[in-house]
C-alpha cells in the first residue's frame, strides 16, 4: 500500500528566509537541509518542498476567512511537507512540525492528502493537543458524496475510511462515523467483513463492509488504498 501525508503551508518567505527563521525560533530543535527537515528532538524527518506559489496554487476546501484567503493571495511560495510513513504517531509530529512552521509566517494549511484546508489559528489550538480527537480532526473531513457520506483523509491514519448511506440522517451520520473513525484510532480491534458497530446503546446496529475506494482515482493524492468500511444499516 502507498499512501503519503501531504501539507501545503502558503508563505510569504523565501526559502532562505524561512531557514534564517526556523534556525531563529527553533535553534537546533528542527534541522532544515535542502530536501528533508527534521526534529533533533525525536528523529521525525519529512520530505520538504518549497515552491512558487504560482506553480502550485492553494485551493481551500475548508473553513477559511475572506481575510485569510487574501493572505493566502499574497503570499509568493508555499511550503510542502510529504510523508510516505502514515499513522497516528506520523500525522501528530507532521501537525508539529506544521505548527512551527505556522509560527514563523506561515498563513494556513492545506492537507492535500484529505482535501481539507484550516485556519492557522485552528491548526495552533489543535496540534497542540494531546486529544486523539484534535488530531484526527486535523487530517480527516467528512463529505456528502452522490451515493453516501463518507470520510476522507484517514490513509493519512494508516486506516480505511469510512461511508454511511445518504438515507441517514445528516446529523446521525456525522456522529457515526466520527465515533467509528475514533474507535479505531484508540481501541485495537480487529474488524472483518460481517462484523457490527453500535456507536452507543441509542444508535442503530450496522453491519461492516470493506470495499475499495471508488471516490478518487488511484493516483490521487485523496486515494485511501486501505479502502472503505461501509457501514450498513
Amino acid at each position: 500500500m502507498n499512501s503519503k501525508i501531504v501539507l501545503r503551508i502558503p508563505i510569504n518567505l523565501t526559502r532562505q528566509e524561512i531557514a534564517e527563521a526556523v534556525a531563529r525560533q527553533y535553534g537546533s530543535t528542527y534541522e532544515l537541509g535542502d530536501r528533508h527537515i527534521c526534529s533533533t528532538v525525536d528523529s521525525f524527518s519529512c520530505a520538504i518542498d518549497i515552491c512558487h506559489a504560482a506553480e502550485n496554487k492553494f485551493t481551500e476546501q475548508g473553513n477559511i476567512s475572506q481575510d485569510t484567503l487574501e493572505l493566502i493571495d499574497s503570499c509568493p511560495n508555499n511550503i510542502v511537507l510529504t510523508s510516505n510513513a502514515p499513522g497516528y504517531n506520523a500525522c501528530r509530529q507532521m501537525a508539529q512540525l506544521a505548527q512551527a512552521l505556522l509560527e514563523i509566517g506561515g498563513t494556513a494549511i492545506m492537507v492535500e492528502s484529505s482535501g481539507i484546508a484550516h485556519e492557522k489559528q485552528q491548526w495552533l489550538t489543535r496540534s497542540k493537543s494531546d486529544d486523539v480527537f484534535d488530531i484526527y480532526t486535523l487530517f480527516v473531513t467528512l463529505i456528502e458524496g452522490d451515493e453516501c457520506y463518507y470520510s476522507s483523509g484517514m490513509s493519512n491514519l494508516g486506516k480505511a475510511d469510512v461511508a454511511i448511506n445518504l438515507l441517514e440522517d445528516r446529523g446521525l451520520a456525522i456522529y457515526v462515523m466520527n465515533v467509528f473513525n475514533y474507535y479505531r484510532l484508540t481501541e485495537p480491534a480487529i474488524l472483518q467483513d460481517g462484523h457490527t458497530f453500535q456507536p452507543d446503546i441509542e444508535c442503530p446496529i450496522y453491519k461492516l463492509k470493506l470495499r475499495r475506494d471508488r471516490e478518487s482515482e488511484a493516483h490521487s493524492l485523496l486515494y485511501n488504498p486501505y479502502g472503505r468500511w461501509h457501514l450498513i444499516n
